[in-house]
């Protein structure tokens, strides 16, 4: 093929369809995605890159990568071959030179003893095809595995080192490649010839016959892909000659090797080698592209690879034009298949490989070719020509589309505006061929529009992928036409340009009716194909039209080319509104949202930027404005139309509802208010028949408010910025607008005629009305002209919180939002207009800081009068109404507090002094009323309210943190009586302790000073004794503020620290958590602050010699957390572990309870804590401490347990069973057979997920271990333990001594009694017993008697083994499963056990394996239905016995007293605390469901 190459290679651009890709792979499309394998890229470039010293180098290691062995079977053989190969020329250079010894060969020696092998090898396998039997197949098989495939795969790494220009410019393997070529084809034809040897071997009837097939079919496959890879390699490396003569000859050589391996495998009818040639072929492809655009473009190398990769093309070209001619001729049915099926596979072979051609010319070709078949080139055959031909069709589109892809030199990221604008330096040649392709794209695109595939009326099974692909085409001709790189050719870039637009609406039209084709189809493959269709539609619609659209301004580009666009844009409203019809409701989830949405939202960001957000500077394009202005109309008014139509279709309503919000983001909230009229001017609100608002459709919009509201919350959350023209809005607009609609709402709300649930919901209709000001407040561009009228409006609607009181967390919270966004914009880009925006608000928050202090004291009046009527009512429903009043006004409160807080950063410094000395006044005044008032219970209440609002402001203006140094210490002199005092509401106090506590906290300057720290301990120590109990969560917060100023040297400091020790331990025991965890917080802050942990201690320890049981109980706690914060990382704390063991173990004595609890948790945190060596002197102390409880052993037993775990999993058994006491050893016993079924269920694969608690309250309160699974969590020595509850036992199975527990043998256990327990009989001697034998089985086997005793051979207190023995050895069949010891459950646990049993074969299909307990109870959960199915039937016709049921009636419902029954019906419970525990907190629930019925009283 002579042509002038000039380009460089690109990549694979994402156009094409992942169905397309899928379909090429499924057919055995390989290298699709371009990736060459580095070593080989590395390889092909050895004769063009390499030095001699460093192609020496890399031989010397490729011979050691070829000798090197691993696990792999191929490495061994190659290994092996190679050490031949080099111990052969090692031979021969002995014989010839007797003494020259060389160690390292040289490539040309490898080489040709490489190749003397295979010729060897090829002589023997042809002999052996000749003679065809299964051992032939089977020798041969062996052979071409162990000897061919490594020698091809050793030939085909060393041919780089032959052919390198340093080893004399490759002369060797230009002299020996016509024995080489004819070696590779003789090795294709005994490939094919060994798979046809090996399936005649089928019709005989050997039993080896079928796997000497599979073994010979396999082994040709093998080889023939090892030949395509050798092949490959030998014509990309070889050299072209300089003799014209030699060139001829070698040019035809290459031809024949290429038609044998390469092109002859392309229609191999196995998946496996076609995918191998096709992968080849890339390689060639690829490699040619590249070495083009290299620096070494002339060395011969190239220029051969050139030639290798214009056979291919001109191949493939003449397979299509055979093909093509096949349809005007005369054909013969076989040859018109045999046509097809060889084009399909060309073709899919180019969908891979165009894409990186080197020359742009090669994909215009083929795409002309493509055009022609598509033009009714070829037919199928027989009866299925359709089907045949749709198949074509397809394979050609894809061909097609691998033609119009763009490359690295295009764009990356598909059709960009960037990259249209662009200026690109480009060459003469790009230019050329870019223009090329362009004109070629202009073709393709008005032929696809004059045949586009009748894919619905065919059977072809992808039909519906020929649709996707014909979109895809469409798309990338357009794309080729409207996005190109900078051309000299001015006038042919826009005659390109205007072609697409005018053919845009046809496109368009093409493209949306394939949804329609896809969606007639009423199966699963139907419908996935329109949803196919519509991405393909969204897709184009996507990328193309922001193109078109930004052609619309007149600065950016031709006036003829503005004039097309808005002319094709008008054109495609029509087109795009046709989406709307019922005929693609099957496509409404994916093209409304999508390309409907997105077409609308691109003409509204358009009309944005014209209008430039209030700058009137686009004076020019009013016209076209008001053209913007009715589409998007005309597009929103059809979607909401649609809304209404089908209103009872819930999936196309669905999608109507999702596209609408989509439009509302993409257009912004403003922009689409204005488009959509809500009510009609003409309304008669007093007419009854208007009972919703109308628009001009006349259907009902109220469906839109809750959208609209979504819509400005994810326009918050997703452009806080506010850089996006969308959130730009104008206050005027809601002022005159928005509100208008809300004022009409209001008005219906309050209409006479209607009835209380209509009121409602136009109330409801207000509050969603007003919703939208958060969006107006994101980024306001009328600020300065608007923002105060806008300010009167919301102080009014405030002022009517009464009867709309969920007004208020809306206008708050657009009010926070207002400060936050114009405070950051700000500080962010201090420009003018940011910086007036800023003290526009500035100045009206004057106006709006007020109205919030009132609405904060009349929500706190509304408070104090629902208090005053609850005391003289006695109505509850009435008081539920109240209380839920209450609820709501008090967070109310909290939300206009914080908006005050973010008001008062921003207001005018002056105005907000002023303002809180007049808060401050009010409280000084409040106080003095109050104690005027003290015998008044009305007006004491009435001013603690007061007092609590005040004190919430001066909190928010604390908060805010814009209070400078005298403002604070006014308001902390002001809150100071109110701390130190008693004669206040609780509530006062507790509010006076957090303003208290945001001093300290915002403002800890003017805490840590030394003259302000000294008086606020004083103020704190002396504030004990008055302290509420409500206020104590806000005073331990407090301390903790002032102990983070204490200085350790100072001596003041350091003495507060005794005198608040008893009240923080005493909070330590508090019933409030948040108290708790302050307190637990403080005693840290003061372990900091004294620096001295040995000190400290002993302040905590002098707690132990209290009076009270509470106080030692705390003081153990705080040991306790201590321990569990420094121990691990604080060698003091370690060190004193000892002597704080020592000492709280005198509390061992201590009788009270919650003592008890301390103490084991402390115990418990020191074991985890101490050191092995600091431990073991202990263990006597601690557990004969622990063990000596009377009423604490019982209620603490799972603790206890836990601890006793964990010092046997330190010292043994062996060591803590003496120190149990002689009472307690069967719980040790115990634990000790529960440890070893543990290890036997791990060893099982059975055990439960492992828990760890590293947080304090865990370790102090919870029952379960954390370092054991969780295996001894009960609370008695039963074996029902958490593992059994799990597995579905019960716990009267568990309590069962019959039954077994687990799998075991009598030799697991390591106790004496195990060790001599009898064996099998056959056994004894180390022989395995068979149990298949029934003469063995039968001397081993004895049946039980009925006065045996089951205990005889039992060593677990659970129940009895799996397998019995009788004196002998021999094994004990029961007959059946009787009832042991009057339990009538065993059965049923045998059940179980044994369906745990078949649970595993099933699993691992007939062979047992381990499976965990997850996957167990998935596969069994079939069996366990049914076994608890079994077991309910049997309750039900045997009622359970219940609290009560001795008096239960049988014939009516009810209790009666029966004869001989002394007492009339009673119930008791008995108060037992082990019922009321975490774990059996249930079963006594269900118990007591038993007497109490759990339903809910009807009303």
């Amino acid at each position: 093929m002579g042509r002038n190459r000039s380009g460089s290679s690109t990549t694979m651009a994402s156009i094409q369809s992942t169905t397309a890709a899928s379909q090429a792979s499924s057919m055995g499309i390989g290298g699709g995605s371009g990736n060459i394998n580095s070593s080989d890229l590395a390889l092909y470039d050895i004769p063009l890159l390499t030095s001699p010293s460093q192609a020496s180098t890399d031989f010397e290691q490729l011979l050691h990568n070829l000798q090197s062995i691993s696990v792999d079977p191929k490495s061994v053989r190659k290994a092996a071959c190679c050490a031949a190969l080099i111990e052969t020329v090692q031979e021969r250079r002995q014989n010839q030179n007797q003494q020259q010894q060389v160690v390292v060969v040289s490539p040309n020696e490898l080489f040709l003893a490489t190749l003397a092998a295979l010729t060897s090898l090829q002589g023997t396998l042809e002999q052996q095809v000749k003679h065809t039997t299964d051992s032939d197949n089977n020798n041969s098989s062996n052979e071409v595995e162990t000897t061919a495939l490594p020698l091809l795969e050793i030939l085909r790494q060393i041919l780089p080192y032959v052919a390198h220009p340093s080893n004399n410019h490759g002369a060797l393997l230009l002299h020996q490649f016509g024995t080489v070529s004819r070696m590779l084809r003789m090795f294709v034809a005994l490939g094919y010839a060994y798979t046809a040897s090996s399936s005649s071997t089928t019709g005989t009837n050997n039993k080896n016959s079928t796997s000497a097939v599979a073994g010979g079919t396999s082994g040709a496959n093998a080889l023939l892909r090892q030949i395509l890879k050798t092949t490959t390699m030998l014509l990309l490396i070889t050299p072209s000659s300089t003799n014209t003569t030699t060139t001829q000859e070698a040019e035809k050589e290459m031809a024949k090797l290429l038609h044998a391996t390469i092109i002859r495998m392309f229609h191999d009818v196995r998946p496996k080698v076609r995918k191998a040639a096709f992968g080849c072929a890339m390689d060639v492809v690829i490699v040619a592209s590249s070495s083009n655009s290299s620096s070494s473009s002339s060395s011969p190398v190239v220029q051969q690879r050139k030639v290798i990769a214009d056979f291919l093309w001109e191949y493939c070209h003449a397979v299509i034009t055979q093909y093509k001619s096949s349809s005007s001729g005369s054909k013969k049915k076989n040859d018109s298949s045999s046509n097809s099926k060889n084009l399909i596979h060309i073709l899919r072979l180019l969908s891979t490989s165009l894409p990186y051609a080197d020359d742009v010319r090669i994909r215009v070709r083929f795409g002309d070719d493509c055009l022609a078949l598509m033009g009714g080139g070829g037919e199928g055959s027989g009866n299925n020509k359709g089907e045949v031909s749709m198949e074509v069709i397809r394979e050609t589109l894809i061909t097609l589309l691998s033609c119009l892809e763009r490359g690295e030199e295009d764009s990356d990221d598909g059709l960009l505006l960037s990259s249209m604008e662009q200026e690109v330096d480009t060459t003469k040649d790009t230019d050329k061929e870019d223009e090329e392709i362009s004109k070629f794209a202009a073709r393709a695109l008005a032929f696809l529009l004059q045949h586009r595939p009748n894919a619905a009326n065919s059977s072809f099974s992808s039909a519906g992928d020929v649709n996707v692909v014909y979109g895809r085409c469409l798309m990338g001709c357009v794309e080729r036409m409207l996005v190109r790189a900078t051309s000299s050719d001015e006038d042919g870039t826009l005659a390109s340009k205007l072609l697409a637009m005018k053919l845009l609406p046809n496109v368009l039209t093409s493209i949306l009716h394939l949804c329609d084709e896809a969606a007639e189809g009423e199966d699963g493959g139907a419908a996935n194909s329109a949803e196919m269709c519509g991405s393909e539609f969204n897709q184009f619609v996507s990328r193309v039209m922001p193109i078109v659209t930004s052609y619309f301004n007149n600065a950016t580009s031709n006036n003829n080319l503005q004039r097309v666009a808005i002319e094709a844009i008008s054109n495609c409203i029509d087109i795009i509104r046709q989406a709307l019809k019922i005929q693609y409701r099957n496509a409404w989830g994916n093209i409304l949202p999508g390309g409907y949405a997105t077409f609308t939202s691109t003409l509204a960001l358009n009309l944005l930027e014209m209008r430039g957000a209030g700058n009137e500077a686009n004076n020019g394009n009013s016209e076209l404005e008001g053209k913007l202005q009715s589409w998007l109309k005309e597009l929103v008014v059809s979607l909401l139309r649609l809304r209404d139509d089908v209103e009872k279709d819930g999936t196309a309503r669905t999608a109507v509802e999702y596209a609408t919000s989509t439009v509302m983001r993409g257009m912004g909230l403003e922009l689409f208010l204005s488009l959509v009229d809500f009510t009609d001017d003409h309304v008669d609100i007093g007419d009854k028949k208007k009972k919703s608002l109308n628009t001009e459709s006349g259907g009902g919009l109220w469906w839109l408010l809750p959208l609209m509201k979504q819509s400005a919350s994810a326009d918050a959350s997703a452009l806080a910025s506010s850089s996006s023209i969308t959130t730009r809005s104008h206050l005027s607009f809601f002022q005159g607008r928005v509100l208008n609609l809300a004022r009409r709402c209001d008005a219906a709300s309050a209409d006479g005629h209607r009835t209380a649930a209509e009121a409602s919901i136009q109330k409801q209709r207000v509050v969603e009305v007003w919703s939208l000001l958060y969006y107006f407040c994101l980024h306001p561009i009328d600020m300065k002209e608007n923002f105060a009228a806008v300010a009167k409006t919301v102080v009014k609607a405030l002022s009517d919180h009464s009867r709309y009181p969920k007004l208020v967390p809306v206008i708050c919270g657009s009010l926070k939002s207002l400060a936050v966004g114009v405070t950051g914009r700000a500080e962010a880009n201090p420009s003018a207009e940011a910086t007036e925006d800023l003290e526009v608000l500035s100045n009206v928050s004057i106006k709006i800081l007020p109205s919030l202090f009132k609405l904060v004291e009349t929500l706190n009046e509304s408070q104090k009068t629902n208090t005053a009527d609850d005391m003289d009512t006695d109505d509850k429903s009435s008081s539920k109404e109240k209380q839920a009043i209450r609820q709501q006004n008090m967070q109310l409160v909290e939300i206009v507090t914080d908006t005050i807080g973010q008001l008062a950063q921003i207001c005018p410094r002056e105005f907000l002094q002023n303002l809180f000395k007049k808060v401050v006044q009010r409280l000084l005044v409040a106080t003095t009323e109050n104690g005027d008032n003290a015998g008044d219970k009305a007006s004491k209440d009435a001013q603690a309210v007061r007092m609590c609002s005040l004190l919430g402001l001066g909190q928010a203006l604390v908060a805010s943190g814009s209070l400078d140094d005298n403002s604070v210490s006014l308001l902390y002199r002001a809150v100071r009586p109110l701390v130190r005092s008693d004669e206040h509401d609780s509530r006062v106090q507790k509010r006076a302790y957090k303003v208290l506590a945001e001093i300290c906290e915002k403002h800890k300057e003017f805490v840590t000073s030394e003259e302000r720290l000294n008086e606020m301990t004083d103020l704190m120590v002396d504030s004990i004794v008055t302290c509420q109990v409500s206020a104590r969560h806000m005073r331990l917060k407090c301390m903790a503020y002032i102990v983070q100023g204490f200085d350790s040297s100072n001596q003041a400091h350091m003495a507060v620290i005794p005198k608040i020790m008893g009240e923080v331990l005493l909070c330590l025991k508090d019933s409030n958590a948040k108290t708790r965890e302050a307190a637990y917080q403080l005693l840290l802050e003061m372990a900091v602050a004294r620096d001295d942990m040995t000190d400290y201690f002993k302040i905590i320890l002098a707690a132990l010699g209290a009076k009270t049981t509470h106080m030692r109980s705390a003081a153990v706690m705080a040991l306790s957390r201590l321990t569990f914060e420094y121990a691990r990382h604080d060698p003091t704390v370690q060190s004193l572990l000892p002597s704080l063991m020592q000492t709280v173990a005198f509390l061992f004595e201590d009788s009270s309870r919650e003592v008890t609890k301390s103490v084991i948790g402390f115990v418990r945190v020191c074991v985890a804590a101490m050191s092995f060596d600091q431990l073991e002197p202990l263990l006597p102390e601690i557990v004969g401490g622990i063990m000596k409880y009377n009423k604490g052993r019982d209620r603490f037993r799972a603790k206890i347990k836990i601890i006793l775990k964990k010092l046997v999993r330190l010292y043994g058994y062996d060591t803590i069973a003496p120190l149990v006491p002689e009472k307690d050893t069967r719980l040790i016993t115990h634990m000790r057979k529960l440890t070893e079924r543990t290890a036997r269920r791990k060893a099982a694969g059975l055990q439960d997920g492992q828990s760890v608690v590293n947080n304090f309250d865990d370790m102090m309160e919870s029952d379960e271990d954390d370092s054991d699974d969780g295996r001894t969590f009960m609370t008695g020595v039963t074996g029902f333990t958490k593992m059994t509850s799990m597995t579905g036992k019960s716990m009267k199975s568990a309590k069962s001594k019959s039954v077994v527990s687990g799998a075991k043998s009598t030799m697991t256990g390591k106790s004496a009694k195990s060790t001599s327990g009898p064996r099998i009989k056959a056994e004894l001697q180390g022989e395995i017993l068979d149990m298949l034998d029934s003469s063995k089985m039968a001397k081993s086997v004895r049946f039980a008697d009925a006065n045996m005793n089951d205990n005889d051979f039992s060593d677990d207190d659970d129940g009895m083994d799996d397998m019995q023995f009788d004196n002998q050895g021999r094994i004990i069949i029961s007959d059946g499963l009787q009832k042991v010891s009057g339990d009538k459950g065993a059965a049923d646990d045998f059940d179980s056990e044994d369906d745990d049993e078949n649970l595993q074969l099933k699993a691992g299909g007939g062979k047992r394996r381990r499976v965990s307990k997850f996957e167990s109870v998935k596969v069994a959960k079939a069996e366990r239905d049914a076994v608890n199915a079994r077991k309910q039937s049997k309750q039900s016709k045997k009622p359970a016995s219940s609290i009560g049921s001795a008096y239960k009636s049988k014939k009516a419902g009810g209790d009666v007293k029966k004869k001989g029954q002394q007492y009339e019906p009673y119930a008791y419970v008995p108060l037992n605390a082990k019922d009321y525990s975490k774990k059996n907190r249930s079963n006594a629930v269900s118990k007591m469901g038993t007497v109490v019925r759990s339903t809910k009283r009807k009303r």
